[in-house]
């Protein structure tokens, strides 16, 4: 699993970025307090970073400026914006100038706590919270109203007290304040969230580390005075994002700055779910307002409509590529925006199936939902726990095993191969040793605390079987559970350990070779790498914490968290790679083209309230503009132009480009309808297969501009430009019968311009199917089997296909029992001891059960009592009758016993199968046929005409026996005669077994059946096979295929 890697060369790029000079008193005297305001793209953020640059440039201290943004991204991307305008500036500072809202909180904290300080994730006190609401539902939830105690250990439930609690949080609220409030407004849940709050703060305590949210960490900050810190001047950007309590803290700030600055956009508040408000940037006082109204960003924007999610996906994706491949533009410089997080998978696979790059922010990951990180995990805990079969097939088929299902298969099969050959080896070892499941078998070779003698003697035998790519599977995680092993036993940290087992996986050297190949190929080993190293840096955070924790106590601690765990971003460059992202991520942020996809009704906007169980809104009512929480208030309108603020924002993020996409199915089985926000934008291109109607949509209030159709979208479907794409459209216009003979040659020519260049799937050579109709000439049927012949006069379709569908699908246990059963009567018939016969054939239907444990004792007990029968039947048929043999091999030519006209051209007409049993009548020349069968017995009318008895008959009235076979009569006296012919079922339900007789067929009888076989072998061996609806199709394998029933049509065919 290596690959080489690429040469590597570090180049230089001029990252200095002209400082702009404004025509603005902010600029030019920075003084007094500012509220600089501005739409998106207007350069609030770049005023700011300019001002900061001048008054470095002009002597200010970097420790008497400081910067707030909203979070760490934010203040990321202003730091590095600052440093580009100075670069060449001789300067030092203390501290960083520019610190988000929650960096600034734990510097003060810190700067006045002698405990250390710890920032706990949102994934890890979502864990915590869970751990302790799972805790009450095991003691009966007492704590809770009684209408809420069966949810408290419900998902839902723990993200809505969760949320309540920051919300609290973030205004100052103690859990002696919640219950207060409970009591005072009859609120229970309230009451109740207090006493949680209590309870997780507690815990928290317990652990012995001064863990805090970021919330919380704003609360600790204002519990004391704050002190002048020097800093002169204090800016704040997108001062719309800002909770109460982060305001108050700033405004403490800024009562010590000469110069400060509340910049931002109330029509970008987005964050208001999250207890953010406008009230700081809209209301605080101050001397001078600034307002920039014009944007920068001037994209050229439309509108498309598609009749379904596939064709909005494909444009989506042909859109990203033409802009690539044709304008020139960057991969890192395209953007896709999605409305909530759920989208972002179906469009990530649609761009990389098309050949895109894509990047998803690594701080927004689960870590447990990452393959590669999944495949880590459970390998350590498969060091101390038992793991489960389904892991260890993930563990086969990901990335550590690399194989694919086909491979993993054929390795089972392997196993089970070397399994049958020691048992076969030696039939009396225990049945605990041999004719175990092979997920068994590979469970003994791989995981840790096996049976080391039997590993090795299983590995001795089958290294004559495995294949070169089973063989390297097998070692592979061999490999890597050896080196866990190993680093356990020597007690290593669990960092080490997992080191131990990422080194011996061999993944990195392929992932940094696919990684710096890029493409699409290059950004998935990109997230795979990022989620390695967020483990790692997890891991690195645990043994800090605690140093003499185990394993298993930390792949439990990633495994609960089933939030984003915000990670560590270690890239130090942006990845050359489309950025798919929610609205919510895109503050800030622009780049040359942005396609906002999938605006739909119900989706854009999303109008569901939250917090609604714990009256969370009521709350923040409460606290913030003190609306007394039983006061019944409409908040739609609220929540709507929160949802109008999110798609501003997503519309505004492009500087050349702007593409949104929308679905209009009316018709579909889930209608689809475009979002009233699209009447806010100013053109439509409207695809004409979008609408049946004769008039274009009209979405807009404004005026509407419906281009007509192209020759792209006159084609009927969405065209791709990628080559697999091109390949297919020109294979498709190869074949088209509605193409002109100028097209077909177009098509030809390009096809063979691309297979000389190698492109796959160009070629004819690679155009798999595309052989032509099948062989009409017929098929090789040189006998009759007489179960063949039984299931072919019903239906000449199951006849011919059964035996290939068989021998493609596992043996039922069904079907392996009756094998057993005609093994234990053959068995018998030669002699071997009953008792011996019975024990061997028990022990191997046990082992091939699948039952449940609780029921396996019981049906043993049904399968001995079957054989208990069968045994007892056989001892009875011999009286009165020699035995001529079990399994009697029959080879009959039965064309004489059909008229010459009724022979249509045959020349011979061969019956072959085998008797399961033959006795001749004693003191007579007659014989007796017995068929043993294990299913449901058929009614005495029905064994009377039963086909398969009657095919025996005819062979034996047209063959002679020689060598214990029957073979066809060279005596023109003639053949064989027939006592009867029995149907004998041991497993019937009750005491005494179910026999079924046959009469003896006459002479005319047998002619009668024969001259239905020529028929019957001549559609066997025929091209063109018959269907025949019959009482047999209820259970025929068929059905899909069969062209008499619906099950399996096409559904528009």
């Amino acid at each position: 699993m290596t690959s080489p890697i690429p040469t590597v060369r570090l180049v230089t790029k001029n990252a200095q970025v002209p400082l702009r000079e404004w025509d603005s008193q902010l600029f030019l005297n920075p003084k007094g307090i500012w509220r600089l305001r501005g739409v998106a793209g207007s350069g609030v953020s770049t005023l700011l970073m300019d001002t900061v640059a001048h008054q470095l440039r002009q002597g200010r201290s970097p420790d008497e400026i400081l910067v707030i943004a909203a979070s760490k991204e934010a203040a990321s991307r202003l730091r590095e914006g600052i440093i580009h305008r100075v670069i060449g500036l001789d300067y030092s500072a203390a501290a960083t100038m520019v610190r988000s809202i929650h960096s600034l909180a734990f510097a003060l904290v810190r700067s006045s706590c002698e405990e250390q300080l710890r920032l706990i994730t949102g994934a890890e006190q979502d864990a915590v919270i869970r751990e302790l609401l799972a805790g009450h539902a095991d003691s009966g939830a007492s704590m809770w109203p009684q209408e809420v105690r069966e949810a408290v250990n419900l998902l839902g439930f723990a993200r809505g007290i969760r949320d309540f609690l920051l919300r609290a949080t973030e205004r100052g609220l103690s859990p002696e304040t919640l219950e207060q409030l409970g009591k005072k407004y009859n609120r229970d849940m309230w009451y109740s969230a207090g006493a949680f709050m209590r309870e997780y703060e507690q815990v928290i305590s317990l652990r012995g580390q001064n863990s805090l949210s970021a919330a919380e960490l704003v609360t600790k900050a204002l519990e004391k005075p704050i002190e002048d810190q020097g800093w002169k001047m204090v800016l704040i950007d997108d001062a719309q994002h800002l909770d109460p309590q982060s305001a108050r803290l700033i405004t403490e700030l800024l009562a010590f700055a000469e110069f400060g600055v509340i910049a931002g956009d109330s029509h970008q508040l987005i964050h208001r779910f999250r207890g953010a408000s406008a009230e700081f940037l809209d209301t605080y006082p101050v001397d001078h307002t600034v307002e920039l109204t014009s944007s920068w960003r001037t994209p050229i924007s439309e509108v498309e409509i598609f009749p379904t999610a596939a064709a909005e996906s494909t444009f989506v994706a042909d859109t990203v590529r033409r802009a690539h491949l044709l304008n020139e533009v960057p991969w890192s410089q395209i953007a896709v925006v999605v409305r909530s997080t759920s989208q972002i998978g179906q469009v990530r696979r649609h761009l990389l199936s098309a050949g895109v790059p894509v990047h998803v922010d690594p701080t927004a990951i689960v870590l447990s939902e990452q393959r590669i990180v999944a495949n880590l995990l459970i390998a350590a805990r498969a060091l101390t726990q038992r793991i489960t079969n389904a892991e260890l097939e993930e563990l086969i088929t990901g990335p550590i095993g690399g194989a694919d299902p086909v491979t993993m298969r054929r390795l089972f099969r392997s196993f089970r191969q070397v399994e049958l050959r020691r048992v076969l080896a030696d039939p009396d070892a225990d049945s605990s040793s041999y004719g175990r499941r092979a997920i068994d078998l590979m469970r003994l070779l791989v995981l840790p605390g096996q049976d080391e003698l039997q590993r090795t003697e299983f590995l001795l035998d089958a290294a004559t079987i495995l294949t070169p790519i089973e063989t390297e599977v097998l070692e592979r995680i061999r490999a890597v559970f050896s080196a866990g092993e190993q680093a356990l036993h020597q007690q290593a940290s669990v960092e080490e350990i997992l080191w131990e087992l990422w080194n011996a996986t061999g993944l990195d050297q392929h992932l940094l070779a696919m990684s710096l190949r890029g493409g699409a190929i290059g950004s998935q080993a990109d997230r795979d790498l990022d989620s390695v190293m967020a483990l790692f840096d997890a891991a690195g955070d645990w043994v800090e914490r605690y140093p003499q924790a185990k394993i298993a106590s930390f792949v439990t601690h990633i495994e609960e968290q089933i939030l984003p765990t915000g990670v560590r971003d270690r890239r130090l460059a942006t990845p050359d790679a489309v950025h798919i992202m929610t609205a919510h991520a895109t503050t800030g942020l622009q780049w040359h083209t942005v396609i906002v996809t999938g605006v739909q009704e119900g989706t854009w906007p999303a109008l569901g309230e939250t917090g609604t169980l714990f009256a969370q809104e009521e709350l923040v009512d409460l606290i913030d503009a003190d609306i007394d929480p039983d006061l019944p208030i409409s908040r739609s309108s609220d929540r709507l132009n929160d949802e109008r603020n999110l798609f501003y924002v997503a519309t505004t993020r492009a500087t050349k480009q702007l593409v949104i996409t929308a679905v209009d199915a009316p018709d579909a089985d889930e209608v689809l309808e475009v979002s009233r926000f699209i009447t806010e934008l100013s053109t439509m291109k409207e695809h004409p297969e979008a609408s049946s109607e004769a008039e274009p949509l009209t979405l807009f209030d404004v005026s509407t501009t419906v281009q007509a159709p192209t020759e792209d979208n006159a084609l009927g479907y969405q065209r791709l430009l990628s080559i697999p794409a091109m390949v297919a459209e020109l294979r498709r216009a190869l074949i088209d019968p509605a193409a002109t003979t100028r097209q077909r040659e177009q098509a030809a020519r390009q096809l063979a311009r691309l297979a000389q260049a190698k492109i796959p799937g160009a070629h004819p050579d690679q155009w798999w199917g595309s052989g032509g109709v099948s062989d009409m000439s017929n098929r090789v049927v040189m006998a009759l089997s007489p179960s063949k012949i039984d299931s072919g006069l019903h239906c000449p379709l199951r006849a011919a296909l059964s035996s290939v569908v068989n021998e493609n699908e596992e043996k039922s246990v069904h079907r392996l029992k009756g094998t057993l059963v005609h093994a234990f009567a053959e068995a018998l018939g030669n002699g071997v001891d009953a008792e011996e016969a019975e024990a061997m054939v028990s022990a191997a239907y046990r082992r091939l059960l699948q039952e449940p444990s609780w029921k396996i004792e019981s049906t043993m007990e049904e399968f001995q009592q079957l054989l208990v029968k069968l045994k007892a039947w056989i001892e009875a048929a011999a009286g009165g009758f020699d035995l001529v043999g079990t399994e009697v091999k029959v080879n009959v030519d039965v064309l004489p016993a059909v008229a010459e006209s009724d022979r249509q051209g045959l020349d011979k007409l061969i019956i072959r199968g085998r008797i399961d049993r033959l006795d001749k009548v004693k003191d007579s020349d007659s014989y007796r046929i017995v068929d043993f069968k294990t299913g449901t017995p058929k009614t005495k009318e029905q064994a009377q005409e039963d086909a398969q008895l009657m095919s025996y008959q005819l062979a034996l009235r047209n063959g002679q026996i020689h060598n214990a076979e029957v073979l066809s009569n060279t005596d023109i006296s003639g053949g064989l005669a027939i006592d009867s012919a029995q149907l004998v079922y041991p497993a019937s339900g009750s005491q005494k077994i179910a026999i079924r007789d046959q009469a003896s067929k006459d002479k005319e009888q047998l002619s009668e059946f024969a001259r239905l076989l020529p028929s019957l072998l001549i559609q066997l061996r025929s091209p063109q096979i018959i269907a025949r609806l019959n009482n047999t199709c209820s259970h025929c394998p068929l059905t899909t295929l069969c062209p008499v029933h619906e099950d399996g049509k096409v559904v528009i065919s």
